[in-house]
């Protein structure tokens, strides 16, 4: 005769996998990962927009006085996002009195975030005075309103000629420095 007992343990088995479609699902419910796997979405990559114009005007006012008016050939932008490549440049640059200097370069970089315009190649700058400083580059330092290079500077006048190796021009009060080995020449 058979023995029951050991026949009942396949009797278990034999159930679960019979009834498995009924609790088959609830299993797998109670078994899946919770959350979300999904791969993250890839980063925001801001893409630089550049841009190419041609004969363009920069203007800048502060507490309703014009403060400069810069002229260029072309401008472009830069390899950074805050700065402006120019070509070609001739800026009016008013002092407290209303009066322009006026600066040429051959090309310039305007750091729209520090607000300094940075000129090289050729530069010129011609005083409301009728002085004319030439350097191979200088800086403009828009916020405060004045000129400074580290470079030699050339200072002419119909009465004079000073040479340095150092300049700064006050926009607001009209004072110039000259310093680094100054020659003078009187006419």
């Amino acid at each position: 005769m058979m023995n029951l007992k050991r026949n009942s343990i396949w009797f278990l088995p034999l159930m679960a996998v019979l009834s498995a479609p009924l609790w088959w699902p609830m299993a797998g419910a109670l078994l899946e990962p919770r959350g979300d796997f999904d791969a993250p979405p890839p980063p925001v990559i801001s893409q630089l927009k550049s841009f190419v114009m041609e004969q363009v005007v920069l203007t800048q006012h502060r507490n309703g006085r014009e403060e400069f008016v810069l002229e260029a050939a072309r401008i472009n932008s830069g390899i950074h996002e805050d700065v402006l490549e120019m070509e070609k440049i001739e800026a009016r640059l008013f002092g407290a009195d209303g009066r322009p200097a006026v600066l040429t370069g051959g090309e310039a970089f305007y750091h729209t975030g520090r607000e300094i315009i940075t000129v090289i190649d050729d530069v010129l700058v011609q005083t409301p005075e009728g002085r004319e400083m030439r350097t191979a580059a200088l800086r403009y330092l828009v916020k405060y309103r004045k000129v400074k290079t580290a470079e030699a500077v050339l200072l002419t006048d119909d009465n004079l000629r000073v040479a340095g190796n150092n300049l700064f021009y006050d926009l607001v009060d009209g004072t110039l420095r000259l310093g680094g080995g100054v020659s003078v020449d009187l006419y």
